[in-house]
């Protein structure tokens, strides 16, 4: 999530920053253009971070389908953009991905405690 909101806070700091370009352009003083055209200025940074919201959906709805897994399964999990993948905390306190997790951290069933093997049928 932090990657989102990095990309917001660079579209609010590009928007200001394009206002003031424009400003030193037309020669104008920063303060009295930004309260004549306070509407459209709040208007086109509502527009750049919606924009930038609409172009995240996907992420930002895997990292709230995460973060809801995580809850309903009482760990502690999280959304890896880069990887696109939910991981869960083990107790040693690293990241798996949770799809290929076979038990719930701190849990003392990791695995297939029979003696059965599952590969092979037995006859």
């Amino acid at each position: 999530m932090w990657l989102f909101w990095l990309y917001e806070f660079l579209g609010f700091v590009a928007v200001i920053s394009l206002i003031v370009a424009y400003c030193r352009i037309r020669k104008q003083r920063f303060w009295s253009f930004t309260w004549k055209y306070l509407k459209w200025i709040l208007l086109s940074i509502v527009g750049v971070l919606l924009v930038i919201a609409i172009l995240c959906r996907h992420d930002l709805y895997n990292a709230t389908h995460c973060y809801f897994r995580g809850v309903s399964m009482h760990a502690q999990t999280k959304y890896s953009i880069y990887l696109g993948e939910c991981q869960i905390e083990t107790p040693s306190g690293s990241y798996v991905p949770i799809d290929r997790t076979r038990a719930l951290p701190g849990s003392s069933d990791h695995g297939n405690n029979d003696d059965v093997n599952d590969f092979y049928p037995t006859n």
